[in-house]
């Protein structure tokens, strides 16, 4: 899947959807493959949506368990990282609706460069204080994106920070992509005057 990063996949190995159709033979060491290559990028994802370290990895785990189960309905000829962010992304908004009193909570675990939108890799090594500027930064930056509307949240962690195509994130989510660019639109504008009350003059 362009636009989304693969974790030790190469050309010679099988493609995501070659091994999950030998899942659904019933070969489960191909989940392994498949847990190896997305956990990461998966898990990436799921705390930009809720902000919850906790609640991110119960996801990622619950996901994985539903590729296990369900592989039996994934369509040959779909991509099967289509098929597990729509699965990770259903589960995500059941998290946010049961917890209704749903609280930010500061990203301590966030690894170096997580928080540069796809496609930018950190080159200089920082200095204990660039790497607290830089964490106090990404505290900034999931503050306010969990101010924002799910809707709009979702799409800004797909496209900016997973690195998604619009035709991609509008088959995750089943609607247009003029629906997309318009949350896009919107989900930027909002996520800038968050930032700006932050004392965060750009993104």
């Amino acid at each position: 899947m362009e636009g989304i990063r693969r974790e030790g996949a190469d050309g010679m190995q099988p493609s995501d959807e070659e091994l999950v159709l030998a899942l659904r033979d019933g070969d489960t060491d191909s989940l392994g493959v498949l847990v190896s290559r997305w956990q990461e990028p998966l898990y990436r994802f799921t705390v930009r949506i809720l902000s919850r370290p906790d609640d991110a990895r119960d996801v990622c785990q619950e996901t994985f368990l539903r590729v296990l189960r369900q592989c039996g309905r994934f369509r040959e000829g779909a991509r099967f990282s289509t098929w597990m962010y729509q699965i990770a992304l259903n589960l995500c908004r059941d998290q946010m609706r049961r917890h209704r009193r749903w609280r930010w909570t500061p990203l301590v675990e966030a690894s170096p460069g997580e928080d540069a939108p796809a496609g930018h890799e950190e080159i200089v090594r920082d200095t204990p204080a660039d790497e607290a500027a830089r964490q106090e930064r990404r505290e900034l930056v999931a503050r306010a994106l969990a101010d924002l509307p799910p809707d709009q949240r979702e799409v800004l962690v797909m496209k900016e920070f997973e690195g998604m195509k619009f035709r991609e994130i509008a088959e995750i989510l089943g609607c247009p992509e003029s629906t997309v660019k318009s949350r896009m639109y919107y989900g930027l504008t909002g996520l800038r005057n968050a930032l700006e009350r932050r004392g965060v003059r750009s993104l």
